[in-house]
């Protein structure tokens, strides 16, 4: 038997704040593009996420320091969003 964490199936969006801390991580069984709408509410909902990212079959337990396959910040989007 293997001791490594369970593999997540689906997407993991993931939000980051300001020193790179994950704040916020959520499993998505939507497809990449509806995984990277909910990154966007996460955003504009999590006062504290600075960066969202998307991250696919990470381990649950995982830090995600690999390259996602999504990623954005509060300036990629627009400021009226936020409002």
């Amino acid at each position: 038997m293997s001791s490594a964490p369970p593999l997540c199936g689906g997407l993991i969006v993931i939000a980051r704040d300001t020193t790179g801390s994950i704040v916020t991580r959520i499993i998505s069984r939507r497809d990449l593009l509806g995984a990277m709408n909910t990154a966007q509410c996460v955003l504009r909902l999590k006062v504290d996420a600075m960066r969202v990212e998307v991250h696919h079959r990470e381990g649950q337990t995982s830090d995600y320091r690999t390259k996602p396959l999504a990623a954005f910040s509060r300036e990629d989007v627009p400021m009226e969003q936020f409002r």
